[in-house]
């Protein structure tokens, strides 16, 4: 019976093939440089360009990682524009981290935003040399990049200073988020703004980044079931694939929804139908691992 690792090994495998090269920039400059790879698209562009940051529990990872520049690939073949980018790792070299120890996790969550936020400002502000349109950057990540990308436009929304290098009055075309989370510290979430259209994509099982919520008094991380709750309170557009009996493992699960992303971006931005999309997805292919009952402190023990 095939497994999910070995599943995504043979999807690397095949989208690794003829992978073309990136064209390279430095975006920011931090405690060292920060920098960004761009895909131009491989078939005809349908003016769209994904901004992806990779997941890897904000203490390793890179924008190199074969599975993400196969992944940044992947999108190229449908057309997208593809950009990988830097972010510090708030959580290098950082342990006992848990909900006695917060602020590492904190800090490390507000760091990726502000990198993300610099990179969109640099995208926004080379847009004629590189050929992109502003108002159709896609923010999309995974696990730890789901709560960068999430968290930015939840910044954008709420003029929070971590997203303070957005460009003003800039918003994206949408979030798409593979296990991802809000970080809050007031409470329940809202916005002051509204959110950009969200798709979400979330193991019901997850015990790493949670499907539900963690709230202790006004702190709380908020996961997809919960996003989905408030965003519907207030009548704010969003898709979610619920994917049950699995956790983590969601959070790779980019190459295999390239349908329904692609699917959300032609619906919901180029017909601008407003959508409210609510479903279970289920592949036959995909069985439990480990990933399916992980924690936290199981993450953060193997560093």
């Amino acid at each position: 019976m095939k497994k999910y690792h070995l599943f995504i090994a043979a999807v690397l495998l095949t989208l690794s093939a003829g992978l073309t090269a990136a064209d390279t920039y430095a975006y920011v400059e931090r405690d060292s440089t920060l920098y960004l790879d761009i895909y131009s698209p491989a078939t005809q562009a349908n003016g769209y360009t994904i901004l992806h940051v990779f997941g890897g529990g904000f203490f390793e990872g890179a924008r190199t990682n074969k599975w993400d520049t196969a992944y940044c690939h992947s999108l190229t073949e449908l057309g997208y524009r593809a950009v990988a980018i830097d972010y510090r790792l708030g959580l290098r070299g950082v342990s006992n981290v848990g909900i006695t120890n917060l602020k590492p996790l904190e800090n490390a969550f507000y760091m990726a935003a502000a990198d993300c936020s610099a990179a969109v400002r640099y995208l926004v502000s080379h847009a004629d040399e590189l050929g992109i349109a502003p108002d159709k950057i896609i923010l999309e990540g995974s696990s730890a990049g789901a709560i960068t990308v999430l968290m930015t436009d939840y910044g954008r929304c709420n003029a929070l200073d971590y997203t303070a290098e957005l460009p003003e009055g800039w918003k994206p075309a949408a979030v798409v988020a593979y296990s991802g989370a809000i970080y809050s510290t007031h409470g329940a979430l809202k916005w002051s703004l509204p959110p950009a259209p969200t798709l979400l994509f979330h193991g019901m099982l997850d015990k790493i980044v949670t499907y539900k919520k963690i709230t202790f008094g006004k702190l709380g991380l908020y996961g997809a079931n919960a996003i989905v709750k408030r965003l519907a309170k207030f009548d704010y557009p969003y898709s979610v694939y619920r994917v049950p009996g699995l956790g983590h493992e969601v959070s790779m699960a980019g190459p295999m929804t390239l349908d329904e992303l692609d699917l959300f971006v032609r619906q919901r931005l180029i017909n601008h139908r407003t959508l409210f999309k609510d479903a279970i997805l289920r592949d036959t292919a995909v069985h439990p691992t480990k990933w399916t009952t992980m924690t936290v402190s199981d993450l953060y023990k193997k560093k």
